[in-house]
């Protein structure tokens, strides 16, 4: 090689590094500088809108506290201030989704338009939040967009169809809230497009991340709006045992948008979801976005056209990008006939095509396969050491440069017996019936693959070609930036945003990368030079460095807290009390498994309990069932759920009961669950629990009431004639009570209450 080439290959090195650099910087960016207080009225503020999140996030208020009360009237009051009538509308709510009721008010404003009365656009958001949590990402920032963009609306003139503002109660405890308007509020027949805004973060870049079908005619109006966007993510949100409110707003039949963000989710559901680490920029993005949308639905003609479904995605420079999901089928058989084209022409210049093919494929497919393995095996395995690797970018480009490693090796092991164009041709064989795939069973995910596809395909053409080396290089080039803007920020989303790069992102990253690499075959031949086997050392040890940077010098506690949370647990029919926490929170040195001491157990769900150990009910005290650790604990004055049966009767489809259950003072919510026995049917507060659309089916019925009246529920239930019945409540309210001869010792700074926090629970059967 002389200077020459030496030269342009560093200069190839470089501009490649500056491409991928500047794609992972704009995957990243941060949101904008928030407007000030000052802001025109009719513009959206988020330091106005940050006002109410202070207020409302002020301390925790999951359904049925009293800081629950406090954000409801306060709430009505902003509304009130605005110019509206707010109003309750208060029910008992039975989810669709969950096995879950409970009692709700959801807070409701109309602001007419010039046509009162008729379509409307919906804009929602939750205002409960979880035990441990203050709750000013999820959802205080919602209802804070909520009140800004109705201040705004109002300050400009009347759009021509009404805008109800909806601050759902219960979304927490099983998407109550949402669910009781849906089916019992008037205005629901009103409304002709959905807006919900949700968070799993304290900030970052808002994502439209869900829609209903037929999404078309809303997704073209997202571009310019500042959120992210791809329909990607709400294809494989659609499969994901994962809801918000959209969920039963999906019941409307009508267009939806749902909108969240992410960043900083190693504090949601935490004590420091809090008001300090709220960013503002994320609010003023996502408000600015829900004021534009709101007036735009607001002022054209509802209902909306009916459209198929869109194929979107984001790319630097261009924004949002959107065609017809009936494109993707085309589009990828372009990519595949493109992919014949390149094997005909590298056909006829090598003699050894179909060998080389095959030794492409081979490659690839080993590359992927080994470099998911070890990015699996490395951040399991350094995962309790390297200090809360699961949002970390430099443990991701650790990940990625290990990968990239294996992609090198397995090039350079490749190219000893097959060409480069030869080589380059497998990768694009494995490239399509991935893009086929796609394009037919999830159409929404196919841009990931055709796209790149087509511009490889397009460059390995030109290359095979003969003369036209500047074309080529050209092709080359917008195959690289087309196929790593598409790729990386997905990467960078789903591993360091969304699912963090312990688990399922680490082994996206590192399957991914490589499949990646060999799609773009001259940039890995570029960067495998003439000593191909020493570039892939140097690049492991690259992300060994990497790796060992982000231990050292990375933020370990303060940015990544651990979680946390204790129940106090008491069998109201017997003698014994517990103290636990589930398994997960009691690993060996953490502070749960301290303050357990060296006496805690472990129980498993469906498993046996000891004589003397913790019994197998306590699986199910932090509203689920998981694996508990649990210690012994004093007992202290707990009152238990009480049942008056109103209604014991035979009929010919069985025998009824109605039972009215009262809980105890600051119950919070109770669990019920059939021991023994068949319930054929159920009902509460004369609502029918129809199981047909649930997410989960369990062995046995069971049931949570969320936010109970201290006058209590009924709970009608249809049983086999001349069946018994035992059921199980479970009583949880908030804190723990004060244990006379155990000290629990404080929490240090990194480890957070969360989901229900700390909570204390009265256990008691009743047999019918």
């Amino acid at each position: 090689m002389n200077l020459n080439a030496s030269q342009a290959r560093l200069a190839r090195i470089i501009a490649m590094a500056i491409v991928f650099a500047a794609i992972i910087l704009y995957a990243s960016r941060r949101p904008p500088r928030p407007s000030p207080s000052t802001a025109p009225p009719t513009a959206f503020s988020a330091e106005r809108a940050m006002r109410h999140v202070q207020m409302i996030a002020a301390r925790p208020h999951p359904v049925g506290s009293p800081d629950h009360a406090r954000v409801q009237d306060y709430i009505m009051t902003q509304l009130a201030a605005l110019g509206t009538k707010p109003e309750f509308q208060r029910a008992t709510a039975v989810s669709t989704r969950f096995q879950v009721a409970g009692r709700v008010e959801n807070v409701l404003a109309r602001i007419p338009g010039t046509s009162p009365g008729g379509p409307a656009v919906l804009l929602a958001a939750h205002y409960d939040g979880v035990g441990a949590a203050p709750a000013a990402g999820d959802d205080a920032s919602g209802s804070a967009v909520l009140l800004e963009v109705g201040r705004a609306l109002r300050a400009g003139p009347p759009l021509l169809h009404d805008v109800i503002l909806l601050f759902t109660d219960g979304e927490e405890s099983g998407l109550l809230g949402a669910a009781a308007f849906v089916r019992e509020h008037p205005w629901a027949h009103n409304v002709q497009v959905i807006l919900n805004f949700e968070a799993r973060g304290t900030g970052g870049r808002p994502s439209m991340f869900q829609t209903g079908p037929g999404n078309l005619d809303q997704v073209r109006l997202l571009r310019g709006l500042g959120v992210d966007a791809t329909s990607l993510a709400v294809t494989v949100y659609r499969f994901l045992p994962n809801d918000t409110d959209l969920s039963e707003f999906f019941a409307l039949d009508t267009p939806a948008l749902n909108f969240a963000f992410a960043d900083g989710v190693e504090r949601y559901h935490t004590s420091e979801d809090d008001y300090a680490h709220l960013d503002p920029g994320t609010v003023q993005e996502e408000g600015r976005a829900a004021l534009e949308l709101a007036r735009t639905f607001g002022a054209e003609p509802l209902p909306r056209p009916k459209t198929a479904d869109a194929i979107f995605f984001d790319l630097p420079l261009l924004g949002l990008v959107w065609y017809p999901e009936g494109w993707a089928r085309p589009i990828a058989i372009l990519a595949v006939g493109l992919v014949l084209v390149a094997i005909v022409r590298v056909r006829r210049r090598e003699q050894r095509w179909l060998r080389d093919l095959l030794l492409g494929i081979v490659g690839t497919l080993v590359a992927v396969g080994l470099g998911g393995l070890a990015a699996f095996g490395a951040v399991f395995r350094a995962a309790p050491e390297i200090g809360g690797p699961e949002w970390r970018g430099l443990y991701a480009l650790a990940i990625a440069a290990l990968a990239l490693a294996i992609a090198l090796a397995c090039w350079a092991l490749i190219r000893r017996w097959a060409s480069a164009a030869g080589a380059h041709l497998g990768a694009l064989v494995v490239w399509a019936p991935l893009a086929i795939f796609l394009a037919w069973k999830a159409p929404g995910t196919s841009f990931v693959t055709t796209w790149p596809l087509i511009g490889a395909a397009g460059a390995a053409i030109l290359s095979a070609g003969g003369p036209n080396l500047r074309a080529a290089r050209v092709v080359g080039w917008i195959a690289t930036i087309l196929a790593s803007a598409i790729i990386v920020p997905l990467l960078y989303g789903m591993s360091v945003v969304a699912l963090g790069v312990v688990g399922v992102g680490g082994v996206a990253i590192g399957g991914l990368t490589p499949l990646l690499a060999w799609l773009l075959a001259s940039d890995l031949e570029a960067l495998a030079g003439p000593r191909p086997w020493g570039t892939a050392l140097f690049t492991a040890v690259l992300a060994l460095v990497v790796g060992t940077i982000g231990f050292v010098v990375g933020p370990r506690y303060a940015d990544y807290p651990s979680r946390s949370a204790l129940a106090y647990a008491q069998d109201a029919d017997g003698s014994g009390a517990w103290l636990g926490t589930s398994a997960a929170y009691a690993q060996p040195g953490s502070w749960a498994a301290n303050a357990l001491g060296s006496g805690a157990r472990a129980v498993m769900p469906g498993g046996g309990a000891a004589a003397d150990g913790p019994p197998v009910w306590l699986t199910r005290m932090l509203e689920g069932e998981f694996s508990v650790v649990a210690v012994r604990a004093p007992r202290v004055a707990l009152i238990a759920p009480t049942t008056k049966v109103i209604v014991d009767s035979q009929a010919q489809d069985g025998r009824h009961l109605t039972v009215l259950i009262r809980p105890a003072p600051g119950t919070l919510s109770i669990g019920l669950r059939a021991m023994q026995g068949t319930v054929l049917s159920a009902s509460v507060d004369g609502r029918v629990i129809d199981p047909s659309h649930f997410r989960y089916h369990t062995p046995t019925w069971q049931l949570s009431f969320a936010g109970p009246l201290e006058s209590g529920f009924t709970l009608g239930l249809t049983v086999p004639k001349g069946d018994s019945l035992t059921i199980e409540l479970t009583g949880r309210s908030a804190g723990l009570p004060s244990l006379p001869s155990r000290l629990i010792p404080p929490r240090p700074e990194h480890v957070l209450p969360s989901q229900t926090g700390d909570i204390s629970i009265v256990y008691r059967k009743v047999r019918f």
